[in-house]
């Protein structure tokens, strides 16, 4: 006897079947498209937008405080942003006029330690601000902002795989937030993915890194009033952190990752479109891993 699986009377024989075949289709409907992919990518090189693409579905969630601290942070770091995308313009600019494009150091042998402050709009009102004690209060925060190179996790990271520093190598025209001239140190590796590994370390800042766990929070705290008793509440808020966990380090991961990648071999352009397709790659691994969590 031959069963038509494409029929009401097969899956009615066949429940587990239906199960199945639903879950297929909500699993492919989940998936974006080829050209959805690439238009994420391609905004998602543009700074500005990377930033508040996630605000609808913030908005959509209810994550109303998420949503608002995403845009404070993408309005704070506007003008650096900005600074980005024409390093970018003037590089392809260049190449169509047949120019030497100057970058400050060798991209392909160093990379520079992100900062947070630097040439945002905070450190903009802060060189202008006339209150002393203010501004040595916002002082200290620039003592900490770090990149995740120079952190104690940092050093955990470089030990394990083996991570040193080499020859200092000073920039053109590049000053750290302080407005002191900076240097680079070329970074010895044992193999290329802990090269990487040191590079995209340096791409990401301590206090970015803390901003966007912190915007993970409101999920966090949602979970732990979901549950008929203590039990299910608290286990909602261990599966919660843990998922939350999983997309700040599968973002970071990805635009750092890709962003040093990009940079390395296309300077600014390629910083950019590395840190957009980083972006997109970051949050899908993140949506995989959270789905096999449940």
């Amino acid at each position: 006897m031959s069963v038509n699986f494409f029929t009401n009377n097969a899956y009615q024989s066949y429940p587990q079947l239906k199960r199945d075949v639903n879950g297929v289709k909500e699993q492919v409907a989940q998936v974006d498209s080829v050209d959805e992919k690439l238009e994420k990518c391609f905004f998602g090189s543009i700074p500005p937008v990377r930033r508040v693409m996630s605000l609808p579905d913030k908005l959509e969630s209810g994550d109303t405080i998420a949503a608002t601290g995403a845009a404070a942070i993408a309005l704070t770091l506007l003008p650096e942003d900005l600074r980005d995308i024409k390093n970018a313009y003037n590089q392809v600019s260049a190449k169509i006029q047949g120019k030497a494009y100057e970058v400050p150091y060798d991209c392909a042998k160093y990379q520079h330690d992100w900062s947070f402050f630097k040439g945002s709009s905070i450190d903009y009102f802060v060189k202008k601000m006339k209150d002393s004690k203010l501004k040595d209060t916002i002082m200290n925060w620039y003592y900490a902002d770090k990149s995740l190179y120079n952190t104690a996790f940092g050093e955990k990271v470089k030990g394990f795989l083996g991570i040193t520093d080499g020859a200092l190598q000073p920039t053109k025209n590049m000053k750290n937030v302080f407005e002191n001239p900076m240097s680079v140190r070329e970074i010895v590796a044992k193999n290329g993915f802990a090269e990487l590994t040191g590079r995209a370390m340096k791409r990401t800042t301590k206090i970015g890194a803390i901003l966007l766990a912190a915007l993970e929070l409101p999920k966090i705290f949602k979970a732990m009033n979901q549950g008929e008793n203590i039990t299910e509440q608290a286990g909602n808020t261990v599966n919660q952190t843990a998922k939350s966990a999983i997309n700040v380090t599968s973002v970071l991961a990805g635009i750092g990752y890709c962003g040093a990648i990009g940079a390395k071999k296309y300077k600014a352009i390629g910083s950019l479109v590395g840190m957009g397709i980083g972006a997109v790659v970051g949050a899908t691994a993140s949506d995989k891993i959270q789905d096999m969590i449940g």
